[in-house]
C-alpha cells in the first residue's frame, strides 16, 4: 500500500490545533478574557463593571476562566504530544483517542446554544471549522490506522 502525501501528514492537523488551543489558553490561563465583548453580550456588563459590581461574583467568573484555561492547556499539550508521536506513527490507539477532538468542539457548540443567541452565533464558525478541521484529520489517514477499506484486501 503506497501512503499518499496527504495520508502520511494528516497529523499535522492535529498539532495545528493543538498549538491553535495553546494560543488561547496561556492567556486565558492568565487571566487576560481576548473577547471581552462576549463578557458583554452575556452579562449586559464590560469585565471591568462586573468586577465593580460584584467582586464576590467576579472573583468566581475569574476562577473558572482561569482554571477553563488551564483545562485547555493541559488538552493542548496532549494533542501535540500525540500528534507529533504516536498519531504521526500511525498508532491505532491515537486514532481512536482523537475521536474526542471533534466530539469536544461539538460539545462547545452545543454549550454555545445555552448563550443569548448574539454570543453563541459567534462561536459558531470557528466552532463549526474546528469540528471539521479534526474530522478531516481521522478521515484522511484512516487507511494508514486501518488498511485498505476494500472487502477482501
Amino acid at each position: 500500500m503506497k501512503i499518499r502525501f496527504f495520508e502520511k501528514q494528516a497529523w499535522i492537523i492535529f498539532l495545528i490545533i493543538g498549538v491553535m488551543i495553546l494560543a488561547g489558553a496561556v492567556p486565558h490561563m492568565l487571566g487576560t478574557n481576548t473577547d471581552p465583548a462576549l463578557v458583554k453580550t452575556i452579562s449586559g456588563l464590560s469585565i471591568d463593571e462586573l468586577r465593580a459590581d460584584n467582586e464576590s461574583f467576579f472573583a468566581l467568573y475569574d476562577f473558572y476562566f482561569r482554571s477553563s484555561g488551564l483545562s485547555d492547556l493541559g488538552f493542548a499539550v496532549l494533542l501535540i504530544f500525540i500528534a507529533a508521536t504516536a498519531y504521526r506513527r500511525g498508532q491505532k490507539w491515537a486514532w481512536f483517542a482523537f475521536l474526542i477532538v471533534p466530539v469536544w468542539f461539538f460539545s462547545w457548540i452545543l454549550l454555545s446554544m445555552t448563550l443569548p443567541a448574539e454570543s453563541g452565533s459567534l462561536l459558531y464558525p470557528p466552532l463549526t471549522v474546528l469540528v471539521i478541521f479534526s474530522l478531516a484529520g481521522l478521515i484522511l489517514p484512516v487507511r494508514v490506522f486501518f488498511g485498505s477499506l476494500k472487502a477482501g484486501s
